[in-house]
């Protein structure tokens, strides 16, 4: 039996499918990864993030991701030691360090992103590109309301004064 065949019997129905889809696409890939290239999903989250925006600092990348700030820098310090990122005094704030890019760390982050893409398409083909298109907006709008959903329970205890 497959996790796919209690779907019907799960009262998170699209939380369910969301992460049923994301186990299956995500984790061979970041398997692969780390066996191939050495690196580890906090690690790729820190490139994806440079690659985004480059100068960020470790606690930037704690906040965008929700990510706790020791997994951070420990992944920074990570790339650090593999030369795929630096670090640099901040020029307005000599306390911050900021974080780049480096021609190793993007040469990675663009073949582990190749294998994101391919696995991507084979996870639509099973779509017309109208659905593909339709899917992408529902997920988007989804995705940007996250701000307004996560302050409310389960995420956030209520109290007697809210």
């Amino acid at each position: 039996m497959k996790l796919i065949d209690i779907v019907s019997a799960t009262p998170f129905d699209i939380g369910y499918r969301i992460a049923f889809l994301t186990n299956f696409l995500r984790e061979p890939i970041l398997r692969r990864m780390e066996r191939e290239k050495g690196l580890i999903r906090p690690e790729l989250t820190v490139l994806m993030c440079l690659k985004f925006r480059n100068g960020l600092n470790a606690r930037d990348i704690s906040e965008i991701t929700e990510q706790p700030s020791n997994t951070i820098s420990r992944a920074v310090g990570a790339l650090l030691a593999k030369g795929m990122i630096s670090r640099r005094d901040d020029r307005e704030d000599g306390r911050r360090k900021l974080l780049f890019l480096e021609p190793e760390g993007e040469r990675v982050h663009d073949q582990v992103i190749a294998m994101f893409v391919e696995a991507e398409d084979h996870l639509t083909a099973c779509l017309s590109p109208e659905e593909r298109a339709q899917l992408l907006l529902m997920l988007d709008r989804m995705a940007r309301d996250v701000p307004r959903w996560q302050k409310l329970p389960p995420y956030k205890d209520k109290h007697p004064d809210d």
